[in-house]
């Protein structure tokens, strides 16, 4: 009895040892004393790569603790090669790897770390101790210098293209910017073998460093293409796991093993998200996960003991994700919520140890499921965080920042004389025709200015808006479409058809006898943006009114001054700009309205930098046509209308079907482009809604959206000045959006800026710092509102929209 006893208590003993978990208490995640980490030499070893995961991006505390991490590894084992999740090409253009310069880091360097104060640490230790840096994702931010390097690459070493280079370079635009690939211009099969040829090409190469990097740039380039091309659709946002991520994680990891071929005697620090570093996927009790093959597994597979995946997690019980923030929370016994109970803050768990290799529930894979699977399968160590912290921003330049609250002049804080009793309100119902060829006008704007009441028209060309008694003794009405001459109507005499007529007419092309056709008027006009249009960095003062006018009343209604720093209209950086002054007429956000991005920063109005149809390569991919305008004020102008049926970001800067058209008018002396005009409109079902992944924090609803109208409008108009060069006037955006739930109800939104440009200056340029986190130069209330400001400013845009001529 008593060695029965014995026994079971023996093996008592080991089932305990073998569900009790060895851990390692860690200091805090921003301590400078890293003697914690000393179980490291004895955990890694004589490794060669330790692969440094983390659990979604936004976390400033474990870039924190991961970057101590990184301090250890080179300072005590020696590993000096840093390997970032970023883009391979656009480390390599910044000459990262064999000269650190902390700006360039950042600027290549994706921004949910760049942007980030925590990630500075570890910026600052790279720079001081002159790790060497390198990229490996094959994902690309400077697309033009890429494409532009990559047909120079192929010049010089006499590789001829055998397909279009116009259309290839289109095509890889698409591929590289949107992640989409279009066979408007090629067949895939086609552009596939092409991209082979060349790969192939290099592989006969002599095995030289550059050529080295454009092997690898062209084999990421060439996944990236079949990953745009095969996955067609969105991988679901709540699980981290998924076979369409397997093209990407394949090439990442055949950059990671080509370059240590090519440097073995390198240690190497690996930074990345947790799944990709994942040793195997085989234990999850989920089939569409055991289908996804990480970067880690390849390289595992590959190097085996020489290398080791330490996972970072957490024990948050919610996670924003698309500035929404959904509930998370811990699972009884699953792994987060065994580590919670122990009562430790921060620790380490090695995966080399028997209670570690049982099935556990856990939240590695996932925002918000758990799924089972053996942790030392997955990774090699674990450091948990019970809390997780949010980033904060990392601003590169800091000036005083004094928090001033809105000031809404008195003269404006009167009482909306409309009456807006429901009891009186009944809806009219009209429709907008082409007075020529009696047609519908879709998406033609229907407004009551006064009233604050924006509509626009269905495909069909009508429109409904509610009127009383009241609004039909004084409301006017303005319909307008472009290419039609705009309506004022009063509204008492509005009638349920109105007709607007054509301000354009078609002008055969055997009337322009230089250049016969738009397209050669395009081509030049396109090809001398260079020399009509500022290419080098030059100031600006911008005035723009912004109104915001939500369900039929006007929400916010600002007039902002800004000094404005452009590098030049060719160039990748957008223009940065400052708050200088600012009147504050109506304002129902209050203190949610801190920045000038929250109002500007998903437009973009200089149709010269942004728009595709002057885009070098793209224009003659649209259907340009000739028009007359029954304006006299463009007599000595070539008009040019344009239209397509490409509906992808590559060409209407949209991410859903849309109908993008336009005019353009150039001067007919020096092909200088004077103003463009362009034109969205479009309708979204709740299948596109679904499919495109639409989804809009400007409104509030209640419900799913069944359908969204949107009518969105750009004006760019540039003058020429004493240099000789052609610069922004004035801009106009306007966009309409109708939105409509699965209950009927219907929800209105209208947003408007319009700019003036002015006080050019290209001498003495003040550079204005890009502010990464909209926390210093664009905080609205940096400037107090200055009354003897506006009552003496005489711009012409701001006396005419606010009535003062």
């Amino acid at each position: 009895m008593r060695t029965i006893l014995v026994i079971m208590f023996f093996f008592s003993l080991q089932f305990h040892n073998a569900q009790t978990l060895k851990i390692e208490k860690l200091n805090v995640s921003n301590s400078k004393n890293n003697d914690d980490l000393s179980f490291l030499k004895e955990e890694i070893k004589d490794r060669k790569m330790v692969m440094l995961g983390e659990l979604t991006h936004q976390y400033g505390t474990i870039f924190e603790m991961k970057t101590r991490v990184v301090e250890y590894l080179h300072k005590e084992l020696g590993f000096t090669t840093f390997a970032m999740e970023s883009s391979m090409y656009d480390l390599w253009k910044k000459n990262l790897h064999q000269n650190f310069n902390p700006v360039d880091f950042n600027k290549a360097v994706y921004g949910v770390w760049s942007k980030t104060k925590e990630f500075q640490r570890l910026v600052n230790y790279i720079d001081k101790h002159q790790l060497k840096v390198i990229g490996f994702d094959s994902q690309i931010s400077y697309t033009n210098e890429f494409i532009d390097d990559f047909f120079d690459f192929c010049e010089s070493n006499n590789i001829k293209i055998k397909l279009d280079e116009e259309d290839m370079a289109i095509v890889l635009e698409g591929v590289l910017n949107d992640n989409s690939f279009e066979e408007y211009d090629m067949k895939f099969s086609i552009y596939e073998k092409e991209l082979k040829r060349i790969i192939k090409k290099i592989e006969s190469f002599k095995n030289t460093e550059l050529n080295y990097y454009w092997l690898q740039f062209l084999k990421g380039v060439l996944a990236a293409s079949r990953d745009a091309y095969v996955n067609t659709k969105e991988a679901p946002s709540y699980d981290f796991l998924s076979p369409e991520h397997n093209i990407r994680d394949a090439q990442m990891s055949d950059n990671i093993l080509s370059y240590i071929e090519r440097y073995p005697s390198e240690k190497i620090i690996l930074w990345a998200d947790n799944i990709h570093i994942i040793n195997s996927t085989a234990s999850i009790k989920d089939s569409k996960s055991q289908k996804f093959v990480s970067m880690g597994n390849h390289i595992k597979n590959s190097l085996g003991n020489d290398v080791y995946s330490l996972a970072t997690l957490h024990a948050n019980d919610s996670i924003s994700y698309r500035k929404k923030w959904s509930k998370t929370p811990i699972l009884m016994k699953s792994f987060e919520n065994e580590l919670v109970d122990l009562g430790i803050p921060n620790l380490f768990v090695s995966s080399n140890q028997e209670s570690m290799k049982i099935q556990r529930k856990n939240r590695l894979v996932s925002y918000l499921n758990f799924y089972e699977s053996r942790l030392d399968q997955l990774h090699d160590g674990y450091i948990f965080m019970k809390h997780a912290k949010d980033s904060e921003p990392y601003i590169a330049k800091s000036t005083i920042n004094n928090q001033y609250e809105a000031v809404v002049l008195d003269s404006l804080q009167k009482e909306n004389k409309i009456i807006r009793k429901k009891t009186e309100n009944t809806i009219f119902k009209g429709k907008v025709i082409d007075l020529e060829t009696k047609a519908a006008i879709p998406y033609a704007t229907v407004i009551l200015k006064k009233q604050e009441i924006y509509r626009v028209c269905d495909i069909n060309g009508n429109f409904a808006i509610p009127i009383s008694k009241q609004m039909k003794k004084d409301a006017i009405v303005d319909i307008s479409s472009m290419g039609f001459t705009p309506k004022t109507i009063p509204l008492n005499m509005l009638s349920d058809i109105i007709y607007l007529n054509p301000s354009v007419e078609s002008l055969e092309e055997v009337v322009i006898k230089a250049y016969k056709t738009p397209l050669s008027v395009m081509k030049i006009a396109v090809r001398n943006i260079k020399n009509n249009n500022p290419t080098t960095p030059f100031n600006y003062q911008k005035y723009t009114k912004v109104k915001i006018n939500i369900n039929d009343k006007d929400i916010l209604d600002i007039d902002l001054l800004r000094k404005e720093y452009d590098q030049g209209y060719r160039q990748l950086n957008r223009s940065t700009g400052r708050v200088d002054q600012i009147k504050w007429n109506k304002n129902d956000f209050g203190n949610k309205i801190k920045n000038t991005h929250q109002l500007l920063g998903r437009y973009r109005q200089n149709a010269l930098r942004y728009s595709n149809i002057v885009h070098r390569r793209k224009y003659k991919k649209f259907d340009l046509e000739f028009i007359k305008s029954k304006n006299p004020d463009y007599e000595g102008l070539y008009v040019i209308q344009f239209k397509t049926n490409r509906n992808k970001w590559n060409y209407t800067n949209r991410g859903y079907p849309t109908n993008y058209s336009g005019k353009i008018y150039i001067n007919k002396e020096d092909f200088s482009i004077v103003k463009i005009i362009e034109n969205w409109e479009t309708t979204l079902t709740k299948t596109d809604i679904e499919k495109y992944g639409f989804y809009d924090t400007r409104m509030q609803y209640s419900g799913k959206l069944e359908e969204v109208k949107i009518k969105e409008e750009n004006t760019c108009v540039y003058n020429k000045h004493n240099d000789g060069k052609y610069y922004g006037h004035e801009f106009f955006n306007k966009s309409y959006l109708e939105y409509k739930n699965n209950k009927g109800k219907l929800y209105y939104y209208m947003f408007s800026e319009d700019s003036s440009l002015f006080d050019v200056k290209s001498q003495d340029v003040e550079v204005i710092d890009y502010d990464h986190h909209h926390q210093n130069e664009t905080i609205l209330r940096r400037v107090k509102f200055n009354k003897d400001f506006w009552d003496s400013f005489s711009n012409t845009l701001y006396k005419k929209i606010n009535g003062k001529n």
